[in-house]
């Protein structure tokens, strides 16, 4: 059930109220008898609420416009490349952190959400430190064979 509904119905009691004054029953709702400024409160606050529910927007969002009075453009589509097993790629870091082991995915996942990164190399456990790394890169580095490593590139 919609607001719209929820708040047409509301009103549509509180009418219901002030025109029969009480002393009815619907359902499991029973209205006890009501004053006459009790009768013309109920009239007043029931038409307010029938108007809302005839009249309240659909609750469609409303539409961004950038600057020169357009949608914005949708962001462009980060496209990956395919990853490079046993493939370092030496230079570039601007960030290093640990990550989960055997989550490759982690790193290139890294890699893509972030706008300043090129390239990225995922270090296997045990290489560098007890657990696996992640370098993101602002440039991409050649690639060099090395079994400790997956590397791979954001595609522009």
């Amino acid at each position: 059930m919609t607001l719209q509904t929820m708040s047409f119905i509301f009103g549509a009691i509180l009418l219901a109220v002030a025109i029969l004054g009480g002393g009815f029953e619907v359902k499991e709702i029973k209205v006890s008898k009501v004053t006459m400024a009790g009768r013309a409160s109920a009239g007043i606050v029931g038409l307010f609420f029938i108007g809302l529910g005839l009249f309240w927007p659909e609750g469609k969002p409303s539409q961004v416009v950038g600057p020169d009075g357009k949608p914005p453009s949708p962001p462009p589509v980060v496209r990956m490349s395919e990853r490079e097993h046993d493939k370092d790629r030496l230079g570039g870091d601007y960030r290093g952190f640990d990550i989960r082991t055997d989550h490759i995915e982690d790193c290139e996942n890294a890699c893509k959400s972030d706008e300043k990164c090129a390239a990225w190399t995922y270090v296997k456990p045990g290489v560098q430190k007890p657990q696996a790394r992640c370098y993101l890169k602002n440039v991409i580095p050649a690639a060099s064979d090395n079994v400790c490593c997956v590397s791979g590139t954001k595609i522009r």
